[in-house]
């Protein structure tokens, strides 16, 4: 959660404060969701999925938008001990400690980071709350950050999405070279095709319309009253495209979670976190059950500070079609993807971090599946842009589940 931007730096700002009078930036968007809608309408009316992707892609990478390289910035990684009354202590929970590293840079422009993915070719992609993308590249161990990029995320018209009051860039979730950015405050998803024009990609919505529902009013039908800051920050999609939301203020004991196809309407219908913290960030892999199954590993941490706590936890996630209801014959890609649903048929703490004394504000966690059946986990910690945090990235294996 953004609490405070850097300052020194040239950004543009748009100050669209929450229902506020339309600017004329906000009507020029929404001219061009306009473009949008009506090529996402006719992917549905094909019943294929290519189509709408494509719409997206689009309009994320404008014909003639030229490729755009993101700026090269330095980067320090201090390494640092899970516990440092005891550096040789590594097992904490079901988690093995691989690394851990203090993240700085003379850029004023790094900090804020709240989600982080792996990349294919195993190096790394975070968000900044202020509204930046971040490459992390990583030595031969796969662990040290050596090099960084940084660049503007732009709105759908081009304009920076940075300096933009009440708009919190926090969740990240990547398939191939698009990028899916979780908003606060203006409660929204954004697609950016980063692997297609580079810096230079827009953040093309993933509704439009009547196409699907925006978040803000997929909370209201799911009865969840969702503040500004408390908004979707855990994104997560599988590489099938069903895009899972969750929420981070806690229903009673639980956390609401969306597991959609990313061209359907969120249903926050799944209920996960027992008892654990706020729910900030989640990532899944494949089950080697198949069928559409996930593993999914969620962050949690405690937003008052008193409270502390930090925790790991995983929910094994199945797929099946949805049997309740009578949806008659199948029109199409889209509509059998409509009919799908997950259930919840497992989950476990892995870790509470706290117990070691980590305090950082962990709120993005990234997952990939190793060669030999381990689980890697990185966690990225958002300093806020204050002298008094940290931006703290920790690196953990899980065993290979006996299954």
């Amino acid at each position: 959660m953004r609490q405070a931007v850097p300052t020194g730096q040239a950004v543009a700002e748009r100050r669209v404060a929450v229902n506020a009078p339309k600017s004329v930036a906000v009507a020029e968007a929404e001219a061009s969701n306009r473009v949008i809608v009506s090529a996402a309408r006719n992917a549905k009316r094909t019943g294929n999925l290519e189509p709408y992707l494509k719409a997206l892609s689009d309009a994320s990478c404008p014909v003639g938008t030229p490729v755009r390289a993101a700026d090269a910035i330095s980067i320090t990684a201090l390494p640092t001990a899970l516990q440092p009354s005891d550096p040789a202590k590594r097992k904490i929970g079901s988690l093995t400690y691989v690394a851990g590293y203090q993240l700085s840079s003379t850029d004023a422009r790094f900090g804020g980071l709240s989600g982080i993915e792996v990349l294919d070719n195993g190096d790394l992609l975070a968000v900044s709350d202020a509204g930046y993308f971040v490459w992390m590249d990583l030595a031969d161990d796969g662990l040290t950050p050596v090099t960084a990029r940084l660049s503007t995320m732009r709105d759908i018209t081009g304009q920076a999405l940075t300096g933009v009051a009440g708009d919190s860039a926090e969740g990240l979730a990547i398939n191939g070279g698009m990028a899916l950015v979780s908003f606060e405050g203006n409660h929204r998803v954004l697609a950016f095709d980063v692997g297609k024009c580079g810096a230079a990609a827009r953040g093309a919505p993933i509704v439009f319309g009547n196409y699907g529902l925006p978040l803000r009013e997929a909370y209201e039908d799911a009865r969840i009253a969702v503040d500004p800051g408390n908004g979707s920050e855990p994104l997560a999609v599988t590489k099938d495209w069903f895009l899972f939301t969750g929420i981070e203020k806690k229903q009673g004991h639980l956390n609401a979670l969306s597991a959609r196809p990313i061209e359907s309407e969120p249903e926050f219908d799944l209920l996960v976190g027992v008892d654990a913290p706020e729910f900030a960030g989640i990532d899944i892999l494949p089950d080697q059950q198949g069928n559409g199954a996930v593993r999914a590993f969620l962050i949690h941490r405690a937003r008052d500070a008193k409270d502390g706590r930090i925790w790991v936890t995983e929910t094994d996630l199945q797929r099946h079609e949805d049997r309740t209801r009578d949806y008659g014959p199948v029109r199409g890609e889209m509509d059998a993807r409509s009919r799908q649903r997950y259930t919840e048929t497992g989950w476990r703490e892995l870790a509470q971090l706290n117990q070691f004394g980590v305090v950082d504000q962990f709120e993005g966690i990234a997952a990939r599946q190793m060669s030999d059946g381990r689980v890697r986990l990185y966690l990225i910690s958002d300093d806020d842009y204050s002298a008094d945090k940290r931006t703290v990235m920790m690196v953990f294996d899980l065993a290979k589940p006996l299954r």
